[in-house]
């Protein structure tokens, strides 16, 4: 990634991914090296999907705070439902929501979880 004007990252918003995994087993392995003050909710959000859930990632905004996501296959395919938790730098979760895609792509809904 690139530096872009004023410490932002190069298309992407000041956004910067700190994790991206397919497996459950591996994003699980892998919380020990995320930033200390997240690990204890990043680790409770990944146990609570089942094995079946892929597509796995952590990314620093540019606000300090942080998104943790991941996908689960629809049983249409081509659809998804894709899992949010929103924690700040003191590792507090803000919000956690879900957001349902057709197989085109297309959001279906949004649901607060």
């Amino acid at each position: 990634m690139g530096g872009g004007a004023g410490g932002n990252f190069g298309n992407t918003y000041g956004r910067r991914t700190i994790y991206n995994g397919t497996t459950k087993s591996a994003a699980l392995k892998n919380v020990n090296q995320l930033p200390q003050n997240i690990r204890k909710s990043t680790k409770s959000f990944f146990k609570g999907s089942s094995n079946n859930y892929n597509n796995y990632s952590i990314v620093k905004n540019k606000n300090g705070t942080y998104t943790v996501t991941m996908e689960n296959p629809g049983r249409v395919p081509g659809s998804k439902a894709v899992y949010y938790k929103i924690i700040d730098g003191d590792g507090k979760t803000i919000r956690v929501y879900k957001e349902t895609f057709d197989p085109k792509g297309n959001l279906v809904h949004r649901k607060e979880k």
